[in-house]
């Protein structure tokens, strides 16, 4: 078994083709470790960019990749042979640092080979997840990498960030600091179909209180004073992608408007809670415009 650490970087770039934008990749970074974690080879090529002739200021200031370099870059079906021949037909499990690369890398092969499919993905882990998993850290909150590396001990003051190769090599570091055979191969997939209907899925907020993914029962406050079940006063009301009401409290008087986002993944429905507490002054307004603009369900 041979693992592969894999990152990119993409600029977004408009299609006319499409009539939208794009993250077009434009570089790759990858480096292949054995069973043992030991380094067997690098990879690493500037893609030539055939939508964006020109890098984002945000790009080109995070990467330090000129226009030149994408001009004279490998072509993408090119960059795209020339590291599947480097993988060498072996065994591997291609991991980057969060899916956003796989699903770049899915969408450039649609848009430039008319195939969603890798051919060289056959299995995947996203070493975010896994990283997560290990340091207990909850799935809503996704940590970067310069960050695990400081969970991890790993000194950054010398690491160049933003440029693939340089990225692929620091989560290697990372992932070194927490190898466990078995536990990885639990967080690893099969890129079959079930694997990119995942990928296609848009994460999004819920805005339809009817959407049967809404777990109702989560939608009730209790005071921040007395810890007794409040009062809803008004109907819900879409504010912000999220359903806010105003909650009163019989036992302590305490009022506030009380807000919930439901954020739907491919295999879970994420929540977010705030309570905003409101003085004496601010009530009767609040649940008057409260009242006047609602949502029912």
């Amino acid at each position: 078994m041979y693992y592969v650490v894999l990152d990119l970087e993409w600029n977004s770039s408009y299609s006319k083709k499409s009539k939208s934008f794009i993250n077009e990749i434009i570089e790759i970074g990858a480096v292949m470790v054995n069973a043992g974690f030991e380094v067997i080879d690098t990879f690493s090529t500037i893609i030539k960019a055939q939508l964006g002739k020109r890098l984002t200021s945000r790009v080109k200031a995070l990467t330090n990749i000129s226009n030149e370099d994408i001009r004279g870059g490998v072509p993408f079906s090119k960059a795209f042979e020339d590291f599947e021949k480097w993988l060498g037909g072996k065994d591997t499990v291609i991991m980057s640092w969060g899916d956003s690369d796989v699903r770049v890398l899915s969408d450039n092969f649609l848009f430039f080979n008319n195939d969603e499919r890798v051919p060289f993905l056959k299995k995947y882990l996203d070493m975010q997840k896994y990283f997560q998993h290990c340091y207990n850290l909850p799935s809503s909150k996704q940590v970067g990498l310069i960050t695990a590396a400081e969970l991890c001990g790993i000194d950054t003051s010398d690491v160049s960030s933003h440029r693939a190769l340089e990225d692929s090599l620091l989560a290697l570091r990372c992932l070194k600091k927490i190898f466990d055979e078995e536990k990885m191969a639990a967080f690893t997939q099969e890129c079959n179909e079930d694997f990119y209907k995942k990928l296609r899925f848009k994460v999004h907020n819920i805005t339809n209180l009817r959407d049967p993914h809404i777990d109702k029962s989560l939608m009730r406050c209790d005071c921040q004073n007395c810890n007794k079940p409040m009062q809803r006063l008004s109907e819900w009301k879409c504010v912000n992608q999220a359903f806010r009401a105003l909650f009163y409290c019989r036992e302590c008087s305490n009022m506030g408007l009380f807000t919930i986002k439901f954020r739907r993944h491919f295999d879970r429905v994420d929540t977010h809670t705030t309570f905003i507490k409101l003085e004496p002054a601010e009530e009767e307004s609040v649940l008057t415009a409260a009242q006047n603009s609602s949502v029912t369900g």
